[in-house]
């Protein structure tokens, strides 16, 4: 006898009634919607350190210089494919996948991807003639098009349709209550069958005449493979066997005479490419990806809390009430963890609140959207819910486990023995991990996460590297993500070991590299990841690729890892001498270049390229070589004397000069003065003056005959040149700090007292006698009139 029990993907009241099912009918055989491809595997899930949500990896062979196709096929503990498999294993039933193989539908994916690119080229050929077509036949493809995107709304969400006859707004919703709460086993199953019959009817009669799509290709071939395999179990003698699938499928699957003819010619001749299948871990996390029969579950953390209640009650009813306290005490804690308000007594009341509402809707088990609103009302006092919280909850992160014997490849087996050996722990949730590297055993657990960085590996990211209190911390955050095993499989490529594919990864990247930045940062990894062997050939090729490239800026980003890498060498105890060598030859050519590189420059490449001298000299300095410092010295003195310079250029040059006090203060007003003199532009002093004085208020503060040369430039200005002036001056102005402004602002202030009290100054004994004789002349010519 054929039972075909139609479920929802990850679905726990789904899975709840699968096993009730099973208990029921007590099968002979039960074959699972999945890839047969998988088959020989599924013997493996006898292990007893298998723990869920595990996921099986379909992938292509890997193969060089192409990527591999590949899917996922997760199960969570609560879904019912995996219960499935769980009774056959423990009943020594028989059990398959029956879907579509992998080999196929990837071969036939790989044959659609390469008609749509013919097909896009025929498009563009014929394009001009589509756009002389007559408005008649315009306004048909229009309402053809609309009736197709009718169709394709109905067909993402077909129950869709049931919910509205339902007076449901949201199909999960009406599913979660006709469905996943209800403890069926028999008679909803059929029930459920019937009812996407009908929808598949109505579908039908939706299609547009001549509709066709690679999905609906797809989903043919699909179902007609699932009733060969149904068809093959009743040849092979089992009486009583149980179909579980998508509920989707479900009513194209029990009438197996009529299709089979039309099955067979369909399935004839279908493509076909190798396939490897293995076990690996997976997370709740990755549950929402639609990948395989992912259905999207946003909601794992609940899952997982009704799965818990539903297995404590797998043949009785649940307790409703149970559930709605346990999970609003789950989510109080999480709020009192955050730092808000979540007493015992709100519990109760929100538990007796969500009681009432239950009642009013006639329903004996909350949904998300019940505890939601009491959430609201009661525990967070009618403000939204905390989003990090709510996130916390309901992802419920937590990694699976596939026994370490599973695990087939070199590089895989190399990876966990390494991770074991270091003491790391492959988990979902993000934690941090600090590392001496003045220990041994730290300085070998830094140079291992460098190389699963370096190799791509989506796990360890390095947060920071302590550089306050020397260069000997670093901190890294390690976060486990189960499609790193696929990204393992297809790195066996270049080597059975993390170190060697790191090695041969990387020397494969450094001959194929035409970017002189990009070598120099690969270096800086090649030295923090110990792979010293590739040391030689990472340099020949920069100093390679630094002759065919003259620019200074090139070769100054170029010098900044490198220089950072020699920082490491004390604690990293590798030999620098070939490293120092390369740097001291490119910081020599790079000085050698600026003279002539400067002049050439405009005003927005001769502002940025200002920052990079400061870290030049800042990198130089790092490198403590008496000659190379002697040679900035005077090459900045050659800048100096550069009149043709940028102005903003050569007051960043006079800046830097003053603050290695290669120029005294006299000299600086010279140039100073000179810069803001008359026969300036306008636009070249106020350049000058940015240049020279961003950062630098302790300047104007401390050096009279600086501040005073300032000021007259200042007061002269035309009123339309302050003006158009005044811009670049609050920039510069801006970049001094409260304090400086503060300092600058009771300078002027004290200035203008002064001038005031200057000019207030008078002579009462002068002026009296002028007052006497202005007095004396006019007596006369009153006398007169």
């Amino acid at each position: 006898m054929l039972h075909i029990l139609g479920i929802r993907h990850h679905g726990p009241g789904s899975a709840r009634s699968v096993c009730n099912a099973l208990a029921s009918i007590q099968p002979d055989c039960i074959l699972i919607e999945g890839p047969p491809d998988a088959n020989p595997i599924i013997a493996q899930l006898q292990h007893a350190d298998f723990k869920p949500p595990v996921a099986l990896l379909l992938n292509t062979p890997v193969q060089k210089e192409v990527r591999s196709q590949a899917v996922f096929y997760p199960f969570a503990e609560f879904s019912p494919e995996w219960q499935a498999l769980q009774y056959a294993l423990r009943q020594q039933v028989a059990v398959e996948f029956m879907d579509l193989p992998l080999q196929h539908r990837f071969a036939l994916e790989k044959q659609w991807a390469e008609q749509r690119l013919q097909q896009a080229s025929a498009d563009e050929q014929t394009f001009a003639d589509d756009a002389e077509i007559e408005p008649e036949l315009q306004v048909a493809d229009e309402v053809e098009q609309n009736m197709e995107q009718y169709y394709l709304s109905i067909r993402r969400d077909p129950i869709q349709l049931l919910a509205e006859q339902a007076g449901y707004q949201d199909s999960e919703r009406f599913w979660e209550h006709l469905v996943e709460q209800q403890p069926h086993a028999g008679q909803m199953f059929a029930a459920i069958t019937d009812a996407i019959a009908a929808l598949r009817d109505y579908l039908l009669s939706q299609q547009p005449e001549n509709y066709s799509s690679e999905d609906q290709l797809l989903e043919q071939y699909r179902e007609a493979y699932m009733r060969k395999v149904i068809k093959q179990a009743e040849k092979q003698g089992y009486q009583n066997i149980v179909v579980i699938c998508g509920a989707w499928h479900a009513p194209v699957l029990a009438d197996l005479k009529a299709q089979n003819k039309a099955d067979t010619v369909l399935l004839k001749g279908l493509p076909k490419m190798k396939v490897d299948a293995a076990w690996i871990a997976w997370t709740h996390g990755r549950l929402s990806r639609d990948s395989g029969y992912g259905a999207g579950v946003q909601a794992v953390g609940w899952y997982t809390h009704l799965w818990k209640h539903y297995q404590q009650a797998l043949d009785e009813n649940v307790d409703g009430e149970k559930i709605s306290i346990d999970w609003l005490s789950k989510f109080a804690h999480a709020l009192r963890q955050a730092g808000h308000d979540a007493s015992s007594a709100q519990i109760i009341d929100a538990v007796q609140l969500i009681q009432s509402l239950l009642q009013l809707r006639g329903r004996r088990i909350p949904d998300l959207e019940d505890l939601f609103e009491v959430i609201r009302s009661v525990l967070n006092h009618g403000l939204d819910i905390p989003q990090p919280i709510l996130a916390k909850l309901l992802e419920d992160e937590q990694l699976g486990q596939v026994p370490d014997e599973l695990v087939e490849l070199p590089i895989q087996k190399d990876f966990l023995q390494q991770v074991k050996h270091f003491r790391l722990k492959l988990e979902a949730p993000h934690r941090d991990i600090s590392l001496d590297l003045r220990e041994a055993f730290d300085l070998a657990k830094s140079q291992f996460l460098h190389c699963v960085k370096l190799l791509g590996l989506a796990w360890a990211e390095l947060a920071g590297t302590g550089s306050k209190q020397g260069n000997f911390k670093e901190t890294w955050q390690l976060s486990w993500q189960p499609e790193s095993s696929l990204y393992l499989n297809e790195m066996s490529l270049w080597g059975n070991s993390i170190q060697l594919a790191t090695q041969s990864y990387l020397e494969n990247q450094i001959r194929q590299c035409e970017d002189v930045a990009q070598i120099a940062q690969l270096i800086e990894n090649i030295l923090l990841s110990g792979l010293d062997q590739s040391l030689n050939l990472a340099l020949d090729k920069l100093n390679e690729l630094t002759t065919q490239h003259q620019d200074p800026s090139i070769i100054l980003a170029t010098l900044k890892p490198l220089i950072t890498a020699i920082r490491y060498g004390s604690v990293r105890q590798f030999s620098m001498q070939h490293l120092h060598q390369v740097v001291e030859h490119l910081a020599i050519r790079l000085m050698l270049s600026l003279p002539s590189y400067c002049v050439q420059l405009n005003a927005e490449m001769a502002q940025q390229f200002a920052q990079q001298l400061q870290n030049l000299y800042e990198l130089l300095e790092q490198l403590q070589k008496d000659a190379l410092l002697q040679l900035w010295q005077e090459t900045l003195q050659q800048l100096l004397q550069l009149e043709q310079m940028q102005g903003y250029l050569h007051g960043c040059c006079v800046r830097l000069a003053r603050e290695q006090q290669l120029i005294d203060v006299e000299q600086t007003q010279g140039f100073l003065s000179r810069a803001l003199s008359i026969g300036q532009t306008a636009d070249y002093s106020a350049a000058w003056f940015e240049g020279f004085l961003t950062h630098q208020a302790l300047l104007l503060i401390h050096e009279q005959s600086l501040w005073g040369t300032v000021s007259q430039w200042v007061n002269q200005l035309q009123e339309q040149q302050f003006i158009e002036l005044l811009p670049i001056l609050a920039r510069t102005a801006s970049s001094f700090s409260p304090a400086e402004a503060q300092q600058l602002i009771q300078k002027v202030t004290q200035k203008s007292t002064a001038v005031k009290q200057e000019v207030g100054t008078l002579d009462i004994a002068r002026a009296q006698t002028v007052l006497d004789e202005i007095f004396a002349y006019l007596q006369p010519v009153a006398v007169e009139v």
